[in-house]
Parts: structure tokens; sequence; C-alpha cells
């Protein structure tokens, strides 16, 4: 692999040492096993939380200044016009490691204890791979299991049929519960140079 090509992956690199540095040391004590894994879920749905989120108001919003634009261009409307692109497999570091330091400290804050906060960032760092393995797939894969052929058809909808609707990549749970799920009945102009899905899309 060349050097660009391992330089792609230092979120995953950095983020897993993360999530050990934090996990390790949390697991010499705190809550019992079951509040261990309660934290852990937590983490997990709160990262779909935080990925529906950004992936609705943030890199799709509609910005007036030129800079606003080329800035909300160059984070996820690129990734609309070319979604078949791997030179950026990963969120950028730049753009990811202040959400997950202030998710951190947020979640100290909130429980009081960096060990339960650990836990929360585990769980935080294993949906976000989640998403990034997921989305993967749904642009360079072709799954063989119905929940994932599910969800590669529900995100290749939102690149293909409206970019205003279904923002959730690892689960459709978000959608539902904030009215952006359904199709709008005819398909509207869609954002950069997607081509109309096919019926073997799923």
């Amino acid at each position: 692999m060349s050097v660009t090509g391992w330089r792609q992956f230092m979120p995953f690199y950095f983020y897993t040492a993360a999530a050990l540095c934090l996990g390790v040391p949390a697991a010499g004590g705190g809550p019992p096993r079951g509040g261990v894994f309660l934290l852990l879920a937590a983490g997990l749905l709160s990262w779909g939380l935080i990925e529906y989120a950004l992936h609705r108001f943030i890199f799709h919003y509609d910005a007036q200044s030129r800079a606003g634009r080329k800035l909300v261009h160059a984070a996820h409307l690129s990734h609309h016009e070319d979604p078949g692109a791997t030179d950026r497999l990963f969120t950028s570091l730049r753009m990811s490691v202040p959400i997950a330091a202030g998710y951190w400290l947020l979640a100290w804050a909130a429980t009081g204890s960096w060990r339960a906060a650990g836990y929360l960032f585990v769980g935080l760092v294993a949906g976000y791979f989640c998403y990034e393995w997921l989305h993967f797939q749904a642009h360079h894969g072709r799954p063989r299991l119905r929940p994932l052929r599910y969800l590669r058809r529900y995100h290749l909808l939102h690149h293909h049929r409206d970019a205003g609707v279904r923002f959730g990549v690892t689960t459709p749970l978000f959608d539902l519960a904030f009215g952006t799920f359904r199709l709008p009945p005819s398909p509207p102009p869609v954002c950069g140079g997607d081509r109309a899905p096919t019926a073997g899309t799923d």
C-alpha cells in the first residue's frame, strides 16, 4: 500500500488507539458489567444521532457565503458529485477530532465519571467504525445479507432520489424519529453528478 493509502486510514489508527487508551484503564474499576454494557450501547446509539445531525444540518447546510459553500462542498457535497471516489475513505481527523473531544468532555461532565465517559466513547467509536464500513459497502460493495442490502439501498436512495431525506447510514431510526424517512412521490433533482439508481441497487 502506498504512503497516501496508509494516510487514508489514519483516523482508524487514531480512534482505535484513543478507544484503547480510554477503555482499558476504565476496565480497572467503575460500574458493574451490566452498567458497562448500557454505557457502550448508549455510546453506540449516540453515534447514530451525531451521524444524523451532522449529515442533515451541517453537510447539507445551504451556505450563503462563498467560503461557507466551499467548506460544505469540501466536507460532503463533493462526495455527492463523485460517490465512487476512493481517495477519502475516512472522515478527516481535522473535522472529527474536535467532535470526538467535545463528546468525551460532555460525557464526563454529564456522568461525573471519566470511566463512564470512556465507555461511552468506546461505544461512539464502534458506531463510527460501523458507519465507515457500511458507507464503504454502500458505494463499493455488494453485500449478501439482507439487512446490509437494505442499508445499502437506503443510502443510495439518499444519493440518487432525494438528498433531503434519509440521512442515516448506520440506521434509519433517526430518520423515522425526525420525519426524514419517507421519499417524495416523484424524484426531485439531485445534487452533484449522481446517477439514478437501477432496480439492481439492492
